[in-house]
């Protein structure tokens, strides 16, 4: 079978992300910054954006390996050694989209050889168990350049003498952007790439720490491509428009017009349909979707005109 990606690049709407008791530097609560078109941006994590992916197959009583207990803040698995993972049968969702790697078997040979009377320095025989992951996730990276919002906040409750009880916390007005790629190929049970779809769809929350900021991470608009290229190439396609204090995707519609994406391949979703260059997309040839839910549900029924194994798709 040929291989086929799904990449897709996702934009939030506008709202104010925040950090409380989060990173500190002082009593200072900070946001994650990168530096993006020569400015200072914030960001949020990848690690952060798949910890969210998975949790929500959790929510929706999908079958976890690794699982989140609210309640004790911890993570659970119910098969932490992957003892059942032969590359066979049904997986895990997470070990699936997600992979992973457990060499804990030759460091603990490693540890066993290094403490023997020889003190023999020996590389441990233990097998690693790994799967490389199918979906790669890509940083999320704030529209709008960071202006250096602040807030003066003071800690609730009975204060400790001694104890700082001020703090500062950032915060930020934007949106923001990620972008991911999945292989479709390398998903064993082709079922979980609905799943993601809808896991993308409807986001639940992402970053924050203990005190998390209610910040919406499910699209405002969307922009899918389904074909066999190895590069997205709608990477960040979103980008912040001085003039108008909105976005634009005049980088896309340029890649369009150029050759460089085939038109057939995009499908475009969300309230970037009803701006002008949403409707420039579609006079070139490019699907457009009011929803974002319509723009997934046309990406799976392209993934199924792929190939026959990809059937279990339809809806």
């Amino acid at each position: 079978m040929a291989t086929h990606y799904l990449y897709g690049t996702i934009l939030t709407g506008e709202g104010v992300a925040a950090n409380n008791r989060g990173d500190n530097i002082g009593n200072t609560t900070t946001l994650q910054k990168v530096f993006h078109q020569d400015d200072l941006h914030t960001s949020v994590s990848a690690e952060a954006i798949r910890f969210a992916i998975r949790y929500r197959f959790q929510l929706e009583g999908l079958p976890v390996n690794r699982s989140y207990d609210s309640s004790l803040g911890k993570l659970l698995y119910e098969n932490e050694k992957r003892t059942y993972w032969n590359g066979t049968g049904t997986p895990f969702i997470d070990d699936d989209l997600m992979g992973f790697m457990d060499a804990a078997a030759a460091k603990a040979d490693r540890e066993e050889e290094e403490s023997s009377d020889t003190k023999s320095k020996t590389k441990g025989k233990g097998k690693t168990t790994r799967r490389q992951s199918p979906l790669a996730i890509g940083r999320a990276v704030s529209l709008r350049p960071y202006r250096g919002e602040i807030t003066f906040n003071a800690v609730s409750g009975e204060k400790e003498k001694g104890k700082l009880s001020l703090y500062n916390a950032e915060m930020h007005t934007t949106e923001y952007q990620y972008t991911f790629g999945l292989n479709l190929g390398d998903v064993l049970n082709k079922e979980n790439i609905s799943h993601f779809l809808d896991a993308i769809v409807d986001m639940p929350a992402v970053a924050g720490n203990h005190a998390r900021f209610a910040y919406d991470f499910s699209p405002a608009s969307l922009v899918l491509r389904v074909s066999s290229a190895h590069s997205s190439k709608i990477h960040n396609c979103f980008e912040h428009n001085e003039d108008t204090r909105s976005y634009t995707v005049e980088k896309l519609i340029r890649r369009v017009e150029s050759g460089d994406i085939a038109p057939n391949e995009l499908i475009v979703g969300g309230e970037i349909a009803e701006r002008e260059e949403g409707k420039q997309l579609q006079t070139l040839g490019v699907e457009v979707f009011g929803g974002n839910r319509a723009a997934a549900d046309e990406a799976r029924r392209r993934i199924v005109r792929l190939d026959q194994a990809y059937s279990v798709l339809e809806r």
